[in-house]
């Protein structure tokens, strides 16, 4: 097996795992496995010096495996999380996840 095929494996063995990092969560309707990763998010906002209390109550970052989505997440976007409706403000895409920062929808 290569590097490539290992990283895959990982994947799904452990980082998606919900014995070991992963969650389920809801996600316009339907229940997925994803990764809530807010420390990194308080890093990246802190380095923008957001104010953090936005940041707790308004903002959710996670890891989700394109193969569990059946869409394409964009900026700007709404979905539905966990029967809240939130507005995609930033995604992150590599070849088998995106990264998704969710935000408070304002209206």
């Amino acid at each position: 097996m290569g590097f490539k095929e290992q990283l895959l494996d990982d994947l799904d063995a452990v980082f998606f795992n919900p014995e070991e990092f992963a969650e389920s969560h809801t996600i316009n309707g339907a229940e997925v496995d994803i990764v809530v990763d807010n420390d990194k998010l308080a890093e990246m906002y802190i380095s923008k010096e957001t104010h953090t209390e936005e940041l707790f109550t308004d903002s959710i970052m996670f890891y989700v495996r394109k193969k569990d989505l059946d869409f394409e997440p964009v900026p700007g976007q709404y979905l539905e999380f966990d029967g809240r409706g939130m507005l995609i403000s930033d995604v992150k895409t590599d070849d088998e996840s995106y990264t998704i920062v969710l935000g408070a929808n304002e209206s």
